[in-house]
């Protein structure tokens, strides 16, 4: 009946998946073999213990009966080997625990035909296959199991993932090297142990009901010889009867002696019965040290491997060390160059500074060529209409040669007659004497002669006067005509000068442009911002050359053209030797006037030449510190931003290595039950077998031993029960230690705390100290900065009153040299004191003209004014806001002191709740004993109350970080807001120093002006137009005067306002920076209380747990 229900089982077992890749490995009957054949093949275990042979060749070679010939011990004895070896297996080598219930080879050994021995066998061949795919011959493994059908494969790879998925079959131990393990990876390991807890628990109760009922049953198998013992005696006098008399002697004798070898027995039992019990203590010491022994080295095997992660740890910072004290000496090398790029960094500020200047002198140059260009086309139309006035003029000029050498003939003809007549008047004179002689001879006669001739003499002296007279008229209007000639020739030479004067010019503008030239290249080397500028300049000085070049070829030609006529015209105007002799002396004087005044320009314009170079170079140098320094402080403010990075990220690590480690506690504290009831299931196996050891040895003993080994039995059964009651107050201890360790390890990680709170103290005050010293050493930059501005600023004024003084002394010697040459002039020619006039008049109307400029600009400079008091007002209105910040700081203080009484407080609060732990601890006893009585459940409720705090937790976190975020948010909106006006204001000032810097320039060039014509004033006294003429000029130039010293006024007032302004600025950017550092020691002191406050809070939910742990 067996058979036929066992044959459709073994069928179904025989074609099952697992079977079918165990086969791959080899036949299991020889190939040809029936199924009964081969799964009693597969049951003997040797195949099995041949296919773990091929998974692990490493493992310890043990002897294998290969001829099990249906012997169910031989055949257990494999099956049991097969199993250590796969224990040990997925122990060592896969570090994994096999949480199933491993294959019964009991069931296997005794009764392998039967539905639980198949599945027995499964479970083995599970295991297998596990080992098979998870082992260093795996792709092998697999490239069999893919040589399957679909089907059978599918199968196989769900039975894989049973075996290494599933962490009910086998457990992963890998998870214990892991350091940080993720919330999602740590809920299901949770779950798993939970429930390997409760089946643990659940086959300890099992195991330990088991151990009862087979203690009772041999306690009765004990008592059952003894019981036949007592019926012995009661059945033998009933045999004494029945014997002869005649024995009794010799069985009283036998019987006695017996007796005697019987009682020597137990003297000599009771001897070895207490040398056992000696043992039996000696083997109990022994296996107490023995486990105390093993707990040590499990303790050190633990620590071993913290060690060994210590020391893999330690072995990774002694690289990063190496690689750390490298970059340290790098550093220090660094570190002695801090200096020489501050140095340097100082000087590229002062030379971007200076840059900046020469970039606005430049652009005021740009605008000045540019405004030249523009006067050149101007001065082009100039020339073509003096071009053509000048064609007229010699038009006029050949029209007033001819008329004046017709003039010249007249005269000449009148000449001649005015010597016949003066002939004819000697004559006529001569014959009235030779008449008046002859007078004594006739009278009357000669009378009428003399009348007649008288007569004759007046009418022809009548008419040779009105002739003289007309011929002076004609002389008057031809002398009339010589000097508006002459004026003419002036004017040319007028001409000529502005030529000269025109050329000079332009040859300056081509050596300013290519001075212009090197410093736009220099500028293109010294900064990559100015490249843009550069181009657009460039463009613009090719455009200007082009002008430039193309004016010059004009002017060639004019001057050319003009040197031509001025050559015929002078080859015409050669009146006299005399004149010409004056006037090449005149132009002589002129030409070496001209050539000191331009050979002392261009010893000045080289040395000024050179001084500009040295000072871009020198400037060219400080760019290049100051590009270095910006660097360096962008690379500084980018530290500081990774160092905050690393502080958040450091304070969320260390709030989830706390987390962590609360988590391992308690794994570990529930790991070290689990192997603290394994230990005493262990010791009660050892204990058992000792037991049966001993009761076998018992058993044969003689029954009268029998007796007294159940007195010592009862005796033992005590002490078990006192065994029991010792284990249970031992197992109270231990959870009153582990409470105690509880409460220590949660004061060891509050001081631990208060460690790592310290630490970051001292870290935050060091970051602090170094954001101090770095603030400090930018104000001494700035500092630095703004005497070394002050400083260029008086030197470019040195510089610039030095110029003036020498450009005053040029002209100074100019105008004496002029004088000299005026006074020469005013005793020779009174025409060129109208010359003057006009150039005076000229200048006057140019001084009216700069003077409506002048106008203009101050009252630019006045709206500016008001726009300044607008700012000021602003900054007044910041003032305001600052003074409300300062309000805003007051009360922040306020709420830190009253944090501080609130920390104050809550230490008390820690104080009176340890005195209440402390009262708690002395009545946890009796609350142990309630709760027992009670039976409610503690991790429940602790889970609760530890839930609830979490919650209370996170939300004041969650209010805390919002709170800070919104504060720092504000504060850097004010900061902006502060900075943007603080540039705005800057900007203003820029502009208005530049406005500033153009109003003195012009105030020289009116100054120079003002004492050309007081030297014109202090020359000689002149004819009574000439004195009316001047003294209109006085009085034009006292009326400019006025008007200078209004405008002179004015930019006084304007310099007093930005002074004021100036100071005003610098007093709010103290405010300003007082401010930013009160804020930010708020700052500091708010973030110091809110750890306090954390920190309290986390002491305050841990007392709050203790209390609850305590009641409940």
């Amino acid at each position: 009946m067996e058979n036929e229900i066992f044959t459709p089982l073994l069928e179904q077992f025989m074609a099952s998946p697992l079977v079918t890749w165990v086969k791959t490995f080899g036949p299991l009957a020889g190939g040809n073999g029936t199924n009964l054949e081969e799964y009693v093949a597969l049951v003997d275990g040797v195949f099995l213990n041949e296919v773990m042979l091929q998974i692990n060749p490493k493992s310890a070679n043990q002897r294998i009966n290969k001829k099990v010939n249906n012997d169910a011990s031989l055949r257990i004895q494999n099956l049991s080997i097969l199993v250590k070896q796969i224990k040990t297996y997925y122990q060592e080598n896969l570090q994994q625990l096999i949480m199933m219930s491993l294959p019964n080879v009991l069931i296997i050994g005794k009764n392998p035909f039967s539905e639980p021995g198949t599945e027995e066998i499964k479970k083995l061949l599970l295991l297998l296959l596990g080992c098979a795919v998870q082992c260093q011959k795996k792709e092998e493994f697999i490239e069999r199991i893919q040589g399957l059908d679909f089907d059978t494969r599918a199968a196989v790879a769900a039975h894989i993932q049973e075996v290494t998925h599933n962490q009910e079959n086998v457990f992963d131990l890998q998870w214990m090297d892991v350091i940080v393990l993720t919330q999602e990876y740590v809920e299901p390991l949770l779950k798993n142990m939970a429930l390997h807890l409760k089946r643990l628990i659940d086959e300890r109760d099992e195991h330990s009901e088991t151990i009862i009922e087979l203690s009772e049953e041999r306690d009765c198998l004990r008592f059952l010889p003894h019981a036949s013992a007592a019926q012995s005696p009661c059945g033998s006098p009933g045999m004494k009867r029945t014997e002869s008399r005649q024995h009794l002697s010799v069985e009283l004798a036998d019987a006695k002696a017996k007796i005697r070898r019987l009682r020597q027995e137990l003297e000599e039992k009771t001897e070895q019965l207490l040398d056992c019990k000696q043992e039996l203590e000696q083997m109990e010491a022994e296996l107490k040290r023995l486990q105390q022994e093993n707990m040590n080295l499990l303790s050190d095997a633990r620590s071993a491997r913290v060690y060994r992660d210590e020391l893999d740890a330690l072995r990774e910072k002694a690289i990063r060390v190496d690689k750390l004290e490298s970059e340290v000496s790098r550093y220090k090398e660094r570190l002695h160059d801090i200096e020489f790029y501050k140095a340097r960094v100082e000087e590229l500020k002062e030379d971007n500074q200076v840059l900046l200047e020469t970039k606005t002198m430049l652009e005021d140059q740009l605008e000045g060529t540019r405004a030249r260009s523009d006067k050149l086309h101007e001065l082009e139309k100039e020339n073509l209409q003096l071009k053509a006035k000048l064609h007229d003029m010699e038009m006029e000029r050949d029209m007033d040669r001819k008329k004046i050498e017709e003039l010249m003939e007249e005269n000449m003809t009148l000449e001649m007659a005015q010597k016949q007549s003066m002939d004819e008047s000697l004559h006529l004179g001569w014959e009235l004497e030779q008449m008046n002689r002859t007078t004594e001879l006739s009278e009357v006669p000669q009378k009428s002669l003399g009348h007649e001739v008288n007569e004759l003499t007046s009418s022809r002296l009548l008419k040779l006067e009105m002739e003289n007279q007309s011929l002076l008229k004609t002389v008057e209007e031809l002398q009339s005509a010589v000097g508006s000639a002459e004026g003419s020739t002036s004017r040319i030479l007028k001409t000529e000068k502005e030529n000269q004067r025109l050329s000079k010019k332009l040859e300056e503008l081509e050596n300013e442009i290519s001075q212009e030239k090197q410093s736009l290249q220099n500028s293109q080397n010294l900064s990559k911002d100015l490249m843009k500028e550069k181009a657009q300049l460039e463009k613009t000085l090719e455009a200007l050359r082009e002008n430039s070049e193309r004016q010059i070829k004009l002017l060639e030609q004019e001057n050319e053209h003009l040197n031509q006529t001025v050559a015929s015209l002078r080859q015409r105007s050669q009146i006299s030797a005399e004149a010409r002799m004056k006037e090449i002396e005149k132009e002589n004087k002129i030409l070496h006037e001209s050539i000191k005044e331009t050979s002392s320009k261009l010893n000045k314009i080289e040395f000024e030449k050179r001084q500009v170079r040295k000072e871009l170079e020198h400037y060219k140098e400080k760019g290049e510190r100051a590009e270095e320094l910006e660097n360096e402080l962008h690379h500084l403010e980018k530290e500081n931003e990774l160092l905050q990075k690393k502080i958040t990220n450091l304070k969320i690590t260390c709030e989830k290595i706390e987390a962590l480690e609360q988590e391992n506690s308690d794994l570990e504290m529930e790991n070290r039950k689990l192997k603290k009831t394994l230990d005493s299931l262990k010791n009660l196996t050892f204990q058992l077998e000792s037991l049966e050891k001993e009761n076998s040895q018992l058993d044969e003993e003689n029954l009268e031993l029998r007796r007294t080994i159940e007195s010592l039995k009862c005796t033992s059964i005590k002490v078990a029960q006192l065994q029991l009651e010792n284990k249970e107050l031992e197992s109270e201890k231990e959870q009153l230690k582990k409470s105690l360790e509880l409460m220590k390890a949660s004061f060891k990680k509050t001081e631990r705390l208060e460690v790592s709170y310290q630490g970051l103290d001292t870290e935050n005050q060091r970051l602090q100290k170094a954001l101090e010293n770095s603030n400090k050493k930018i104000q001494q930059l700035e500092s630095e900065l703004q005497d070394l501005e002050s400083e260029n600023q008086t030197l470019q004024k040195n510089l610039e009153e030095l110029k003036i003084s020498s450009k005053r002394l040029e002209q100074l010697e100019k105008e004496n040299k002029l004088l000299e040459q005026e006074t020469s002039q005013l005793e020779k020619d009174k025409k060129q004191l109208e010359k003057e006039n006009k150039r005076l008049r000229q200048q006057a109307e140019i001084k009216d003209s700069t003077l409506e400029e002048n106008n203009v600009k101050i009252s630019n400079l006045e709206k500016e004014n008001k726009s300044l008091f607008k700012e000021i007002v602003v900054y007044k209105e910041s003032c305001v806001r600052l003074k409300e910040l300062e309000k805003e700081n007051k009360e922040l203080v306020k709420r830190a002191t009253i944090d501080k009484k609130t920390l104050v407080t809550l230490r008390e609060d820690l104080v009176n709740e340890k005195l209440k732990t402390q009262q708690m601890n002395n009545d946890l006893e009796k609350l142990a004993h309630e709760l027992e009585k009670i039976g409610l459940n503690k991790e429940r409720l602790l889970h609760d109350e530890q839930s609830s705090d979490d919650s209370r937790y996170k939300l004041l976190e969650s209010k805390l970080e919002s709170t800070l975020k919104k504060s720092l948010e504000i504060k850097e909106e004010k900061i902006a807001a502060l900075e943007a006006r603080l540039e705005e204001s800057t900007n203003l000032n820029q502009q208005l120093r530049q406005e500033l810097k153009t109003v003195k320039k012009n105030y020289e060039a009116l100054k120079q002006r003002q004492e050309e014509e007081r030297m014109v004033q202090n020359s000689p006294p002149r004819s009574g137009e000439e004195n009316q003429s001047v003294n209109k000029w006085d009085k034009e130039n006292q009326e400019t005067t006025r008007e200078l010293l209004k405008v002179k006024d004015r930019l006084i007032e304007v310099e007093r306002n930005n002074a004021t302004l100036q100071a005003e600025k610098q007093a709010l950017k103290t405010q300003l920076k007082q401010l930013e550092t009160q804020n930010s020691n708020l700052q500091a002191q708010i973030l110091a209380l809110q750890r306090q406050t954390v920190s309290l809070q986390e002491q305050n939910t841990t007392l709050q747990t203790q209390n609850a742990k305590l009641q409940v």
